[in-house]
């Protein structure tokens, strides 16, 4: 038997090493993506780490909630759409042409699934946003990562898929840390912490749904197509329902705060996939399983969003839940 190159092994080690890499740096984005929203939505200047600049207070403070989630979230996408088409044939070549033939072609069921998928996304996002400016990002994106256990639970159900009893002990996990993170709000209002809860429920139910219609898809076209498909679905959405009903009160720090947000959009997006590409999707999910962690901390350091123990803890529950749930999906596909 021939001894292993030191040359291969060296380079399997360096090619894991810059994949580990790649997936820190799209959970970084992604968390960072999340506090940022919370800075673009808030009507008050807000001290940014540590009071060393401030930013915040581009909306107008008697401006309604729901507005102001579809306007930053449009401004965002508007941002997003045309750069994430102009980066996907570095991702997938021919990326363009697949999509003119969804679009152009016979079949209706994917056309309709894409559809749904992206109205989906619009959904799950502008829930999102209502509940990071209503408990803060830290509390919200906790709460949304439920959806791990809504996709296990919709796939039972619908594809047969019996979670393990990994996955029902993650399931577990994930629900106690987000009950305990739930009655553990520390704002001052219990309808605005209950809402912003419930904003996050539905922003993870929604984008399980979404994540259930993608699988079904990704026989029938590449995932980095679809994305471009859903980002653009959800763009005409969101000028449809803002355009003639939200105020457009555009000012240079709005603008600012979507550029900044459209970056880590797509920082996160194209090192997730170049993550992939080095370790593969199964690692990269697992390492990805930190973002509830990731934004806490991030939350914490750039606006001094402060949290008590127990909200620590719950919030460890929910990552350790999200990594477990992860895992148990390797173990029944080895």
């Amino acid at each position: 038997m021939t001894a292993p190159s030191p040359v291969s092994g060296s380079s399997s080690s360096s090619q894991w090493w810059r994949g580990l890499s790649f997936v820190l740096l799209a959970t970084l984005a992604l968390s960072c993506q999340n506090v940022i929203a919370r800075i673009a939505q808030s009507s008050k200047v807000l001290p940014v780490l540590g009071g060393i600049f401030s930013l915040g207070g581009y909306i107008d403070p008697d401006a309604s909630k729901l507005h102001v989630s579809l306007l930053v979230l449009l401004l965002r996408v508007s941002f997003v759409v045309p750069l994430l088409w102009l980066f996907l044939p570095a991702i997938k070549q021919g990326a363009w042409s697949e999509a003119k033939e969804v679009v152009t072609g016979g079949d209706r069921s994917l056309q309709w699934r894409i559809m749904t998928a992206g109205l989906l996304l619009f959904a799950s996002q502008t829930s999102i946003y209502l509940a990071i400016a209503s408990v803060g990002p830290a509390t919200a994106v906790t709460i949304f990562f439920i959806y791990p256990t809504v996709t296990t639970l919709l796939a039972w159900r619908l594809f047969g898929d019996r979670p393990s009893w990994q996955q029902w002990l993650a399931i577990v996990l994930i629900y106690t840390g987000c009950t305990w993170l739930a009655f553990s709000a520390p704002n001052a209002s219990f309808k605005t912490d209950y809402l912003g809860i419930s904003e996050a429920v539905l922003s993870g139910v929604v984008f399980a749904m979404e994540g259930i219609i993608a699988q079904t898809c990704f026989n029938k076209i590449n995932p980095a197509t679809f994305t471009g498909m859903i980002f653009t679905i959800e763009w005409l959405a969101l000028l449809a329902v803002t355009i003639p009903f939200v105020p457009l009160n555009i000012n240079s720090g709005l603008l600012l705060m979507a550029g900044l947000l459209s970056l880590a959009t797509l920082s996160g997006y194209l090192f997730n996939n170049f993550g992939i590409k080095n370790i593969g999707a199964a690692s990269t999910a697992i390492i990805g399983s930190s973002g509830p962690a990731v934004t806490a901390i991030l939350a914490l350091g750039i606006l001094g969003d402060s949290l008590q123990g127990q909200q620590w803890l719950s919030i460890l529950l929910v990552t350790s839940g999200v990594l477990l749930i992860n895992l148990a999906k390797i173990l029944k596909r080895a």
